[in-house]
């Protein structure tokens, strides 16, 4: 993926450890996606909640750069929980600063 193709990503809090995304291709294709968090998986991946908007834009470019690479789709709900049970290696190597 070149710089210039690379993909966006807009996030806004949208409640108690909730947020809503947009995420823009590099061809310029558009999605809408809802990320929800909670207390207990801020604590697991030792992360605050200070850092969970980071961690929620971090984990966004991973699952985009993966979308683009497979020419698959980020889901349009992303529970990090449920992702932390699938890919427990994941959230704990995401880098917060």
């Amino acid at each position: 993926m070149t710089g210039e193709a690379r993909g966006e990503i807009d996030v806004v809090a949208d409640g108690a450890h909730r947020y809503r995304a947009v995420l823009t291709s590099g061809t310029g294709r558009s999605s809408e996606h809802v990320v929800v968090s909670d207390s207990a998986l801020l604590e697991r991946v030792q992360a605050t909640e200070a850092e969970e908007p980071v961690l929620v834009r971090r984990v966004l470019e991973v699952l985009l750069e993966a979308a683009e690479n497979s020419a698959g789709d980020v889901p349009p709900v992303i529970d990090l929980d449920q992702l932390d049970r699938e890919r427990p290696e994941l959230l704990p190597s995401v880098p917060l600063r």
